[in-house]
């Protein structure tokens, strides 16, 4: 049995930004999903209207996945919404009981 993964990826967006980031990100999750079969939610840091994450579970095929979220980031520019000096963070993880 393959091992299920999530994705955590996180990053801080200026607050100014927002308007124009929402929709790219609801769009490059809707390619992701098209594209893997794997809904993304967008969540928002509640103290800290910078930080956003894009959350990813139920991941089956790391490596289509992997490529899948790289184009689409790359095709929808989403490193431009980054605040000056930031990147994407990726944390991934998986049930070892299962």
């Amino acid at each position: 049995m393959s091992e299920i993964y999530d994705y955590y990826v996180y990053y801080k967006v200026p607050a100014e930004r927002t308007g124009d980031f929402v929709p790219v990100a609801v769009a490059m999750q809707s390619d992701v999903l098209r594209m893997t079969g794997v809904r993304g939610r967008l969540k928002k840091k509640s103290a800290d209207d910078s930080t956003w994450m894009e959350v990813y579970e139920g991941v089956h095929g790391r490596l289509l996945f992997d490529a899948a979220l790289a184009d689409c980031v790359a095709r929808f520019g989403m490193t431009a919404f980054l605040e000056a000096g930031d990147a994407r963070h990726l944390e991934i993880f998986h049930d070892p009981l299962s």
